[in-house]
């Protein structure tokens, strides 16, 4: 069967293989080097990863299984690295040699910035139901026109009832706009290291990605601790996850095109 190279990411030129599994049992990781940065990779069957009678990606659990290994490979570089989406895959050594020399200022400059520093993602996250409850106690014109709503006749009550809705729909809005640029001034204010991501739980209103050295991660920890505290029980909330690799500061340096 035909090998291709699976590439996990982009290192420094002179970075050791980390000491985990590949992605596939028995695969051996080395590095290929290009100046001064390098691929870490290993040899997979290439009709595994294409469509085709040999595919298996389209199998969850061998899926899921080969993820998981490629985000312990990235896992295991306590270096800068900046990682590849997984199933990032070259047919051989030479295309992929042309890829890390065209790239290799981008490259360069990527793991410059990430190096020393980890990711961490914060989640802005609504309980819609709660919010709306909260919005009906809190604002006064939402609570005033629900209470005409409540003594009105029926025909009357109907109409009040559907201006409601569209009133609280439009201050859930506003509010879930005016929390997003609040929280991306308080991360601007931690980090100059910031993007904004495109979470995708269901009930997620923003997500921001940062990086950050050790020393700031406890300043991070501390501030999102006070920005939840004044979200308790408003039906919007906070979420810190972190340390990760540099997902999301690698995407745009690593496309692999």
């Amino acid at each position: 069967m035909t090998d291709a190279i699976y590439t996990y990411a982009v290192i420094d030129a002179g970075t050791a293989p980390p000491d985990v599994g590949a992605i596939l049992p028995g695969s051996a990781l080395f590095t290929l080097e290009e100046g001064e940065v390098a691929a870490l990779a290993s040899p997979v069957p290439r009709a595994w990863f294409e469509a085709g009678p040999q595919c298996r990606t389209d199998d969850p659990d061998w899926l899921a299984e080969r993820a998981a290994a490629h985000h312990a490979v990235v896992a295991g570089l306590h270096d800068a690295v900046l990682p590849l989406a997984f199933g990032a895959i070259f047919s051989d050594e030479a295309p992929l040699r042309a890829w890390l020399r065209e790239g290799a200022s981008r490259f360069a400059s990527a793991l410059s910035a990430v190096r020393g520093r980890s990711e961490w993602s914060v989640l802005l996250a609504e309980d819609a139901v709660a919010h709306a409850a909260w919005l009906r106690a809190h604002d006064t014109a939402l609570a005033t026109l629900a209470a005409r709503a409540e003594a009105a006749g029926p025909g009357t009550a109907f109409m009040l009832a559907r201006q409601l809705e569209r009133a609280l729909a439009t201050a859930r809005q506003q509010r879930r706009h005016d929390s997003t640029l609040a929280l991306g001034r308080l991360l601007e204010g931690i980090t100059e290291h910031l993007r904004a991501g495109a979470p995708r739980q269901e009930n997620a209103v923003a997500g921001f990605n940062l990086l950050l050295p050790g020393p700031v991660q406890a300043r991070l920890r501390a501030a999102l601790e006070a920005a939840a505290g004044e979200l308790d029980g408003t039906g919007l909330g906070l979420a810190l996850s972190g340390p990760w690799p540099p997902y999301a500061f690698a995407r745009e340096a690593v496309a692999h095109g």
